[in-house]
């Protein structure tokens, strides 16, 4: 019998915590040590799950076999390359780091030293994204919306392409399976330098249109997907995971069930680590959603509608 996987979670924000709670449920597997640079944060988790905690990363090195990374984006690169250097497999939260060049190295250094290297994409591992596969086949326009209300507890150290939007991304592109070859995007900075509230047109080189909306700054939360197809339309609540079809007519409308996403993604995480399974959001699919993204910046005019915080 294969010994436990030992794991490690880098940093202790909300989604980290949720990473080092499905881990310590997960079979087969050892939560070997939590890192984060707050030690209240530490000595809590540490002692609420019987694991080490350290302020400092590196003290994971030789201690892991894989690692989950829910740090800000801008220290992505950084951590996730020296864990690759130590041939540790590693789960980084999206987008997979700030620059292309960044992201590209990083794959470059996981195949180099025969590791895996997810991005979590968590949307994918919904049941109802995964049940689009099946359903979608040559889509004339894509219609995305993606919003909530402002949370200034969150982690909010990118603008809302690269935190709400590259999901949504990520999505598409997988299930278009079809290179961007038009870009056009306006947003608004709300609360800082960086967009809150954004509105993006992509035409593939399908011929495919695709518009996509993200907001931080909505009285709502909400998440839906719309595909116009020659013959019908396919509508996806992200919210309450139901999907309903339209075609010749008739409508049916099903709500798909299935796991926690998180532990789905961690628990494929674990499989790939054991080598029973290949990547569903490998880093190349993070490549090509911040390739996007940063594709949408690049083109976007920003308007500047602060608000007094």
């Amino acid at each position: 019998m294969a010994r436990p996987i030992r794991v490690g979670v880098v940093g202790l924000g909300q989604w980290g915590q949720h990473h080092v709670r499905v881990y310590h449920h997960l079979p087969d597997v050892i939560l070997a040590g939590v890192v984060d640079k707050a030690p209240a944060e530490v000595n809590a988790f540490a002692k609420r799950y019987q694991t080490a905690g350290y302020r400092d990363y590196r003290m994971l090195f030789g201690k892991v076999d894989a690692v989950s990374l829910a740090v800000p984006t801008a220290f992505h690169y950084e951590i996730a390359r020296e864990f690759l250097q130590h041939a540790v497999h590693v789960l980084v939260e999206k987008p997979i780091t700030t620059t292309v060049d960044q992201a590209v190295e990083l794959v470059e250094l996981a195949h180099r030293a025969g590791v895996s290297l997810l991005v979590g994409h968590v949307e994918r591992f919904k049941p109802a994204v995964h049940a689009l596969n099946d359903l979608v086949g040559e889509p004339l326009f894509v219609q995305v919306r993606r919003v909530r209300p402002w949370n200034p507890s969150r982690v909010m150290d990118v603008g809302v392409v690269l935190d709400l939007m590259i999901h949504d991304l990520d999505i598409i592109l997988n299930l278009m399976r079809s290179p961007v070859a038009r870009v056009s995007a306006f947003g608004a900075a709300i609360h800082g330098e960086d967009e809150d509230l954004a509105v993006a047109h992509l035409v593939l080189e399908s011929g495919c249109l695709a518009s996509f909306v993200a907001s931080r700054v909505s009285p709502v939360k909400a998440a839906e997907l719309e595909i116009t197809l020659p013959d019908g339309l396919i509508h996806l609540n992200y919210l309450r995971q139901q999907i309903t079809v339209r075609r010749h007519g008739k409508q049916h409308r099903t709500v798909v069930k299935g796991e926690e996403p998180l532990r789905a993604e961690l628990m494929h995480f674990m499989s790939c680590v054991r080598g029973e399974a290949t990547p569903l959001v490998p880093g190349e699919h993070g490549v090509r959603a911040l390739e996007a993204a940063q594709a949408i910046l690049k083109k976007m005019t920003l308007i500047s509608s602060k608000v007094p915080v």
